[in-house]
């Protein structure tokens, strides 16, 4: 009881502070999905980030940290970690320094470590300048000939305001032993492929809930982008999903997978095919006079504009998507480009998409395909080069209606895409 209510202690002292902490961030790439962040913070001096590390139960040689010694023709038995004191976070061409770590040894030292067995570990940088909200952590350059593979972090997304509340300093972490706490995490990997060519295609992977949590307003979701290779891979807990797989020029690719009854960890290896996009050639009639076409361009440019409801609230009126499906179609992508031009204009803007729909079929699945049409929103901008942690998406489903649901032309009213500035 006495170590409880310390910790409710120290927890509330810290948000008396307005202490800046991101727990599970966004990661747009990285080495190894063995070792996940966990939480950053930014403490005092210090940008602090926590690791859980768990070792993979893949019999391969070549994996991290298992390889063969000089003159030994097996790899021993066990796995060891450590940490690269050369190791730095970086952005905007600056660096940020390692200062000390906590749970785990600095190189050349190392730990061994077993399977199912679950570590965690902290590490200390230089402070991140204000204003910085995404970063890379680099702790080495991976080469073929060296045994060690190092752990890098390509865009960590994290809450780190421009204008920020003082944080006091508080005493340096106890060094945390390994621990397996039993928590069950469901491996998924594999790759996009063309299903014609069965070549690999550079994409992203959503994976969303389909229970929404009593006191969340959203569907829980989260996306990862392949590499080259067209490889994904990233853990989850147990629960009912829906998974959409994405890539430009190809149409998306959705199922459903209840995992939610596995009760020990597991790995499933999944590769996924899309087929290209085809369009159909949209036959345009020249108009007969040229003042005609000036007036037609000009007047399409108008209704294109997003349609302004509040001080900071838009709504997309002309994207649109077909009845129960939620790729965009090609006649949004005018009105689209016209909110692509507001966010190159002004990099500092950033925005929420909201997805709405009406009341028609069940709510789940309408939340659910609010949800997809938001994030495929926000796709379509990321392709034209706006970066992802400046848009955020959520969908409402019909929780949110403008008008009544009991006449088509109110039905049509509520099935929208709207955006906040924030």
């Amino acid at each position: 009881m006495k170590n409880l209510l310390i910790t409710i202690f120290v927890l509330s002292f810290l948000n008396g502070f307005g202490q800046l902490a991101t727990k599970m961030p966004e990661i747009d790439d990285q080495t190894s999905y063995e070792t996940d962040i966990t939480k950053v913070e930014i403490r005092g001096e210090y940008t602090i980030v926590y690791f859980s590390y768990q070792v993979s139960e893949r019999k391969n040689n070549t994996f991290q940290f298992q390889f063969p010694f000089p003159n030994q023709s097996q790899a021993p038995s066990t796995y060891t970690i450590s940490f690269n004191p050369k190791s730095y976070l970086n952005r905007n061409g600056k660096r940020f320094k390692y200062i000390k770590s906590t749970g785990i040894p600095e190189m050349p030292e190392e730990m061994n470590v077993y399977p199912k067995e679950k570590y965690r570990f902290t590490v200390y940088f230089e402070k991140l300048d204000a204003g910085i909200e995404t970063f890379n952590l680099i702790e080495g350059k991976n080469r073929p000939e060296e045994r060690h593979q190092y752990w890098n972090f390509y865009g960590v997304h994290i809450n780190n305001p421009l204008i920020q509340k003082p944080v006091p300093n508080l005493p340096t972490e106890k060094k945390v032993e390994p621990i397996n706490d039993g928590e069950i995490f469901i491996t998924i990997k594999g790759k996009i492929l063309d299903a014609k060519t069965n070549k690999p295609i550079t994409g992203r992977v959503l994976y969303q809930t389909e229970r929404r949590p009593l006191d969340d307003d959203v569907l829980k979701a989260d996306s990862i982008k392949t590499n080259n290779l067209g490889e994904y891979s990233f853990k989850i807990k147990p629960d009912a999903y829906t998974f959409i797989a994405s890539a430009k020029d190809y149409d998306d690719s959705q199922e459903s997978m209840d995992l939610s009854k596995l009760n020990k960890n597991q790995q499933f290896s999944q590769n996924i095919y899309l087929n290209p996009v085809v369009e159909k050639p949209v036959k345009k009639e020249e108009p007969k006079i040229e003042e005609q076409k000036t007036d037609k361009k000009e007047h399409a440019k108008e209704e294109a504009a997003p349609l302004k409801i509040e001080v900071n609230k838009f709504r997309l009126d002309k994207v649109f998507f077909k009845i129960g499906e939620s790729n965009l179609l090609s006649e949004s992508y005018e009105q689209l480009d016209g909110l692509l031009k507001m966010l190159k204009e002004d990099p500092k803007m950033k925005i929420i998409v909201e997805g709405h729909t009406d009341n028609v079929g069940d709510p789940t699945q309408n939340k659910r395909l609010s949800l997809e049409r938001a994030f495929n929103v926000r796709e379509y901008l990321i392709s034209k080069g706006i970066a992802g942690s400046r848009i955020q998406f959520k969908g409402y489903g019909d929780t949110k209606p403008i008008a009544e649901n009991d006449t088509e032309e109110g039905r049509k009213m509520n099935r929208r895409v709207e955006f906040v500035i924030l």
